[in-house]
């Protein structure tokens, strides 16, 4: 019976190992444009003066070819993402504007600070709350690709 356990435990460090690293490198910001990581570093800023509180967390920044391509069979991702030549950053927003709900209002708020105070015409703004899944609805897209592109608006 010890070594049922043993095993066990072995396997679920191991996953957890696994699952860790794979969160940092999806998580990092190694790579990314110093452009897009001030356009993040404003948006905190911004969040804040306005009374919100800058609940989110990164979820992408450069990709590589192979899971640029997993995401894009998978996933929906665009086959020459912008986090492939490491200019975009996807964030999930939370609860920014604190009424105990992350929801669409929270999305938007990220989305018209993004657009109208940051980034303007000189990059992507993407967002995806009208699709199914917490993580998609809640999902900001922002590249500093040096054009204005919006969709899922």
């Amino acid at each position: 019976m010890k070594k049922k356990k043993r095993r066990w435990l072995i396997i679920l460090t191991l996953l957890g190992v696994l699952l860790g690293g794979v969160w940092l490198y999806t998580s990092s910001l190694i790579g990314v444009n110093p452009k897009s990581i001030t356009y993040l570093n404003k948006l905190r800023t911004e969040l804040v003066r306005q009374g919100h509180t800058p609940r989110y967390f990164i979820i992408s920044g450069k990709r590589a070819k192979w899971h640029n391509n997993f995401l894009t069979r998978f996933g929906g991702a665009a086959s020459q993402s912008r986090h492939l030549k490491g200019e975009a950053i996807d964030i999930i927003v939370l609860d920014v504007n604190s009424d105990g709900q992350a929801d669409a209002k929270d999305v938007d708020i990220v989305y018209d600070i993004l657009n109208t105070k940051i980034i303007k015409s000189a990059g992507g703004i993407g967002t995806y709350k009208n699709e199914p899944g917490f993580f998609n609805r809640q999902m900001v897209h922002f590249d500093c690709r040096g054009r204005r592109a919006r969709w899922h608006r």
